[in-house]
C-alpha cells in the first residue's frame, strides 16, 4: 500500500501552477542547452532538432520597450545560429498579461497552434490503489534495454524516433527516479516521478498498446505515490492531456484535481 504523502501546505492555483512551470523548466534542461533571451528562456538541441521539448522557450513574455515582431526575431536568430529552430514558445506564468497577450496574437497570427495540457495536483493523501499481481516493478536505470524498448514504442505515438531518445536522456537525471513493469519478462509500462525541491512531479506514465485496461497503470501510480511519499514532497503534480479520460479518471481517483493549465504556443511543421 503507499504511503501517506506528507500533509500538503494549503496555495492557491495560481501559485501550483507557477510550481509546476518550475518543474518543467527543470525537466527541460537535461533535454537542451539554456540561454536567456530578453524574451524569455531558450532551450536548444542541434543533435535532436525535431524534438519540441528541447527546442523551445520558456517563461516567455516581452520586456519593456519590446514587440512581438522583436521578440520572434531575436528567438529565430538565436535558433538559427544553433542548428536548429523554435519549435514551442511556453509563457511565464507570473507575467503581467500586457506582456504576454501582444505576443502569443502574434503567434498565432503566424499561424501557431495553441496546446494546453492540464495541471492536476494531488489534494491531500492519494486514495488506497488495489495493484495488480503478475507485474515486476524495477528502476528503469536497471535495465536500459527495457527502458529504450518502452521508450521507442511511446515514441511512435509522435511518430518521432528523437522522442524515444529524450526518454533516454531523462534517465541521467539524477532528481528523475523513473520506473518499468515487467511481466514475463518483457516491459509493459513505465513511469517517473521528478524532485525539485519540496514538489514531486509525476510523468512519463505510458503503459504498452497490448497492456491497457489491464491494472498496469494504476499499479505504477500506486509505486510512484510511494516514491513521493518517502520524499516527503509538500506538493505532487501531473499534467495530463484533457482529452484522455481513463487517465483523467485514474488521477481524480486517487484524489487529484484540476488547478490550471500549461499552454504551449507551437510552430506550424513547414514554418521555416
Amino acid at each position: 500500500m503507499p504511503l501517506p504523502v506528507l500533509q500538503i501546505t494549503p496555495r492557491s492555483n495560481d501559485d501550483l501552477v507557477r510550481l509546476f512551470h518550475r518543474t518543467e523548466l527543470h525537466w527541460t534542461r537535461s533535454l537542451g542547452e539554456e540561454t536567456a533571451l530578453s524574451c524569455g528562456t531558450a532551450f536548444t538541441n542541434p543533435q535532436l532538432p525535431n524534438l519540441y521539448d528541447g527546442n523551445r522557450i520558456l517563461d516567455a513574455a516581452l520586456p519593456e520597450g519590446m514587440s512581438p515582431e522583436d521578440a520572434v526575431h531575436e528567438a529565430d536568430a538565436h535558433y538559427q545560429n544553433r542548428g536548429t529552430r523554435c519549435w514551442r514558445w511556453v509563457l511565464n506564468p507570473s507575467a503581467p498579461t500586457a506582456t504576454t497577450t501582444p505576443l502569443t496574437d502574434h503567434l498565432l497570427a503566424a499561424g501557431a497552434k495553441r496546446v494546453a495540457a492540464d495541471i492536476l495536483h494531488l489534494a491531500g493523501r492519494p486514495a488506497p490503489i488495489e495493484e495488480v499481481p503478475g507485474l515486476t516493478i524495477i528502476p528503469a536505470r536497471a535495465s536500459f534495454r527495457h527502458a529504450r524498448a518502452l521508450a521507442e514504442e511511446a515514441a511512435k505515438r509522435w511518430n518521432e524516433p528523437q522522442v524515444a531518445e529524450a526518454h533516454m536522456l531523462q534517465l541521467d537525471d539524477p532528481q528523475w527516479d523513473a520506473l518499468l513493469a515487467l511481466r514475463d519478462g518483457r516491459p509493459v509500462g513505465g513511469i517517473g516521478v521528478l524532485s525539485v525541491g519540496d514538489v514531486g512531479r509525476i510523468d512519463e506514465v505510458f503503459v504498452s498498446e497490448t497492456a491497457r485496461r489491464q491494472g498496469i497503470g494504476r499499479t505504477l501510480m500506486s509505486r510512484a505515490l510511494e516514491i513521493c511519499a518517502r520524499s516527503l514532497f509538500k506538493h505532487v503534480l501531473l499534467s495530463v492531456d484533457p482529452q484522455n479520460a481513463a487517465a483523467i479518471a485514474l488521477y481524480t481517483r486517487v484524489g487529484f484535481r484540476r488547478v490550471g493549465e500549461i499552454v504551449a504556443y507551437e510552430s506550424p511543421p513547414s514554418a521555416t
